[in-house]
């Protein structure tokens, strides 16, 4: 057997394994959690919401995004975000740009399956209740390596 044969023979032979692998995730959907989970979404808001299982682990990802917020505080919002209470949570918030933006990111393991919600939040940029503002400024002086290849 040459030795393309034989490499392509394992090649083979590693795509069916991933293949397995790929399809053994794809029951987690079956989970009664993750539908407890896409669930937790209000009706009207589920046609926004998608949903995607990992390629490397056992995690299914929920996200949505919301817009046109007048402030974090909108009942749109909270009542959203007190659905996933129980579950582990971060917040990031995004200053970048006219409109604030804040990502609500929660995580729960369940047997069998972890899984990631997002909700992504933003403020319409002209909303009276909600804007950015500078608080301070700092100054930052970077020193930077200049590097090239020098060969004999």
């Amino acid at each position: 057997m040459s030795t393309f044969t034989k490499q392509a023979a394992q090649a083979a032979r590693n795509l069916r394994a991933e293949a397995k692998r790929t399809l053994s995730r794809a029951a987690m959907l079956k989970n009664p959690a993750v539908r407890a989970a896409f669930e937790s979404f209000p009706l009207n808001m589920r046609r926004q919401v998608s949903m995607h299982v990992s390629s490397y682990s056992n995690t299914v990802h929920i996200s949505t995004t919301v817009r046109g917020l007048e402030s974090f505080k909108v009942p749109k919002l909270t009542c959203l975000l007190e659905r996933f209470i129980d579950w582990e949570a971060t917040v990031s918030d995004y200053v970048y740009s006219d409109a604030p933006n804040k990502d609500f990111k929660f995580t729960k393991k369940f047997e069998g399956v972890e899984i990631d919600v997002a909700i992504y939040a933003y403020v319409k940029s002209d909303s009276p209740l909600c804007r950015i503002v500078v608080t301070g400024v700092t100054e930052r002086v970077v020193r930077e390596e200049v590097k090239q290849i020098v060969c004999a």
